[in-house]
């Protein structure tokens, strides 16, 4: 599981149908420690409905398949929970 920020959205009119109705999210990884971006950027599949700007884990390979309810979809990032808050050592959470 990795952590990100949701930088952006993208808009897609053709898709595989097992995708359809969801949608395709820019996010940024995010060091888990400092909580600073990295400025890796990927495209993920969004089954929750995040917003922009909030904090999230996901997932990368089959690992990603597994937040559809269909056995097999073609997706290689998804994301998969939104980050609420951090806590590292006593420190502010994000």
């Amino acid at each position: 599981m990795f952590y990100a920020k949701v930088i952006g959205k993208t808009y897609s009119n053709f898709k595989h149908p097992s995708l359809e109705g969801l949608d395709i999210k820019i996010i940024e990884d995010v060091n888990i420690v400092t909580g600073k971006l990295t400025g890796k950027k990927t495209l993920a599949m969004d089954p929750l409905g995040v917003s922009i700007g909030e904090y999230v884990a996901y997932e990368v390979s089959t690992e990603a398949t597994w937040a559809f309810d269909l056995d097999m979809v073609p997706a290689d990032t998804s994301i998969t929970a939104i980050i609420d808050s951090r806590d590292i050592g006593g420190e502010d959470p994000v």
